[in-house]
């Protein structure tokens, strides 16, 4: 196929015979993806440890309690760079990241207290609201007021 097959299904991609570059978001928008991604991550390691020991290696009871460790400072800062962001992230996003925060400093309470099948079931709705922060953060466009300052 050419590239002018190519180019008559998808125009904007090609100028003439040269491909155009594809064009970066704006910065603050690579920083808030960029954390929603760290979170989700955060989460779905936290639910894969949790998933080994459960299914009888408690040799992955630490990585767990580590990485509870680990998941609780990320979704904190996470969330402190979607205030410090919150022009450019908009409201739903801030809600999003400051609620997966406190879900997650909650989730930590849990853990602490031995709640197991609470904690289970929280992870769950957790692992639920970073994939809402995720999708949603990587949909955003940058306002235009935002944009502009």
């Amino acid at each position: 196929m050419s590239h002018m097959d190519v180019a008559a299904r998808d125009p904007g991609r090609w100028q003439g015979d040269v491909m155009r570059k594809p064009v970066l978001p704006h910065p603050h928008l690579i920083i808030l993806r960029t954390a929603a991604t760290v979170v989700i991550s955060c989460l779905i390691g936290q639910a894969g440890w949790a998933a080994a020991f459960i299914g009888g290696a408690r040799v992955y009871v630490p990585y767990h309690q580590v990485g509870a460790v680990v998941t609780l400072v990320v979704s904190i800062l996470s969330a402190v760079v979607y205030l410090v962001l919150r022009r450019s992230a908009g409201p739903v996003n801030v809600g999003l990241a400051v609620g997966l925060a406190l879900a997650v400093v909650a989730q930590y309470v849990m853990g602490e207290a031995g709640m197991t099948s609470l904690h289970i079931f929280w992870g769950v709705l957790m692992v639920g609201l970073g994939t809402a922060l995720t999708s949603w953060t990587y949909r955003h466009e940058m306002p235009s007021e935002a944009s502009a300052s």
